[in-house]
């Protein structure tokens, strides 16, 4: 089988091959697709070009489940850690509204494992494909997609960015991170196609499609939360989003913008700090470094501020210990962390669900990779409705009229496929 995959990708090309996984997808109520767009995010890239699980042998859909089942190893997993995990990892509650219904965790042990590597070598890593990946069921993709509806005015950001500044006037917390959502109702709607659309329109390194039953989160996220190979731990936090300029010139003029905007360097060391701290938590003493700070790294929509920050593992820390010390990352809850998820709890007024949490794969061997979730859309197909969030960083130096221009900016390519007269 691998030589046909092989020949089919030399005849028709990686983009052809990606297509049939997705449209493989079809076939299960439980698959994942993790598609580096042939991009690295920072300094460090991650171990596979694109990874695709399918079928569902065993589902974990909340936290104590999933708890139990990394404890042993010798299967894969994937799936998604939801934002709201955090209560079992600290005294937090979450008493918000819930836009779309998601379970706490939804990680599933695939039937099915394909993958590519940073060499181009395809290997099946588990299972064989069947007969019908090659014979793709085609879908209609007609897009009828309700205007948008948001609890949150620009009046309202206004003011909540204006509580936040007192909230750091007060000694609260140094940054928050608060997050606006927008929800849609749809008559038609392809989460598949609407997915390769948005990383077509915003191809990113941390890209990620999940369907768990009737719910399909479509990701073009940027950023890792945290890659471990073997005894490496690296974490690459992103803050500071400038546009993407009209020509290359105003592309330079727009970097060296944000290369010196003492804000979002200000906003990017609190959290590589954050990182740091989260980290040596749970590594060696003295293993723990920043391989680059501020490196500014640029997308078709935006270009992008991000760091990135390494460190070794004890060797007597778990796969549950790791995630109990770094998670939810601190790129999307602001410093110090507990404080700053105790007021978004408060200033929002929404369940952030699977946004501000992470998708990925954990290794039989209990490696892993897991993004950030943001700039992505959660659909679900029994009530047609679709979210997404975005927010950003508050410092005392945020000036909140350019804080809400920054989340129509990262919203951008999303409105741009589900709004396209606008």
């Amino acid at each position: 089988m691998i030589n046909r995959l092989a020949n089919y990708i030399a005849s028709n090309g990686l983009d052809a091959f990606k297509h049939l996984c997705y449209a493989y997808t079809h076939h299960f109520k439980y698959s994942c697709i993790l598609d580096s767009c042939q991009l690295n995010t920072g300094v460090y890239g991650g171990n596979y070009e694109f990874l695709a699980a399918f079928g569902a042998d065993e589902i974990y859909d909340n936290y104590s489940d999933f708890q139990s089942a990394i404890r042993q190893k010798g299967q894969w997993l994937f799936g998604v850690l939801g934002y709201d995990v955090k209560n079992h990892l600290e005294k937090l509650t979450s008493q918000n509204n819930t836009l779309i219904d998601t379970s706490e965790t939804s990680f599933f042990v695939p039937q099915l494992v394909l993958a590519i590597d940073k060499d181009g070598e395809i290997r099946e890593l588990k299972g064989t494909i069947s007969s019908d990946f090659w014979q793709p069921i085609i879908e209609n993709n007609a897009l009828q997609v309700g205007p948008s509806q948001s609890p949150v005015s620009k009046e309202i950001y206004l003011d909540k960015i204006s509580k936040i500044h007192e909230l750091i006037r007060e000694g609260e917390v140094y940054e928050l991170n608060y997050c606006v959502p927008f929800t849609h109702n749809y008559t038609s709607f392809s989460p598949l196609a609407f997915h390769q659309q948005l990383i077509k329109r915003s191809p990113v390194p941390m890209a990620a499609y999940l369907r768990a039953d009737h719910l399909h989160l479509c990701g073009a996220s940027m950023e890792r939360f945290l890659l471990k190979k073997g005894n490496q731990l690296v974490s690459q936090p992103i803050k500071g989003t400038i546009r993407k300029g009209n020509s290359p010139q105003e592309d330079q003029r727009l970097i060296q913008e944000l290369e010196n905007s003492e804000k979002d360097r200000a906003e990017n060391v609190m959290i590589v700090d954050l990182v740091r701290n989260d980290l040596n938590r749970i590594c060696k003493r003295g293993s723990v470094r920043v391989l680059e700070l501020f490196g500014i790294y640029s997308y078709l929509q935006v270009h992008q501020m991000i760091s990135t920050v390494e460190g070794e593992v004890a060797s007597d820390k778990t796969l549950s210990d790791i995630l109990e010390a770094t998670f939810p990352m601190g790129s999307m809850t602001g410093a110090p962390k507990i404080a700053a998820m105790k007021h978004i709890e408060e200033l929002e007024d929404f369940k952030r669900g699977w946004y501000s949490g992470a998708v990925g794969y954990i290794t039989p061997e209990h490696d892993f990779d897991f993004n950030v979730v943001i700039r992505s859309v959660l659909c679900d197909t029994t009530k047609k409705t679709l979210n997404y969030n975005a927010g950003g960083a508050i410092t005392i130096d945020s000036v909140a009229e350019s804080e809400w221009k920054e989340v129509q900016l990262k919203t951008k390519a999303i409105t741009s496929i589900l709004e396209p007269a606008n």
